[in-house]
């Protein structure tokens, strides 16, 4: 039984076998590797987006609050808060909030959502109706 281990049969089997398994091995590292640097890559922006998101979403709901407080609330006392009135709200809370928002985000918002000015033209709404219903 000695007689068939013999180092260049140990050898050769180290050869044949062993070696390109750890090719296999060393190939199979690297994709798993990568899958979880994509997967990491993934959730990182997918959080980046959605921080960015609720700052938007903060931004325009403390616009919207602001304009309420100033100028709506005033004008509901006064009886004078008619359509004309309520356009010029809503106009003022969107540069209310868009100033709020500030250069970068507005960039980086734009390129996740498209249409910058007509999410935040809904978002208003919601925001809006939300505190009607406070």
């Amino acid at each position: 039984m000695e007689d068939y281990f013999t180092p260049e049969i140990i050898n050769t089997i180290l050869t044949v076998l062993v070696i390109p398994l750890l090719g296999l091995m060393a190939k199979a590292m690297v994709s798993y590797t990568r899958r979880e640097i994509a997967h990491l890559e993934e959730k990182i922006g997918a959080e980046a987006v959605n921080t960015l998101l609720n700052r938007a979403g903060d931004a325009i709901e403390s616009a919207v609050i602001a304009v309420n407080q100033t100028f709506v609330e005033a004008l509901k006392q006064q009886g004078s808060f008619d359509a004309a009135a309520m356009e010029k709200a809503f106009k003022l809370a969107k540069e209310k909030a868009m100033a709020l928002l500030g250069e970068t985000a507005k960039t980086e918002l734009s390129l996740i959502l498209g249409d910058l000015e007509a999410w935040i033209e809904t978002k208003i709404e919601v925001y809006v109706n939300r505190n009607k219903q406070l």
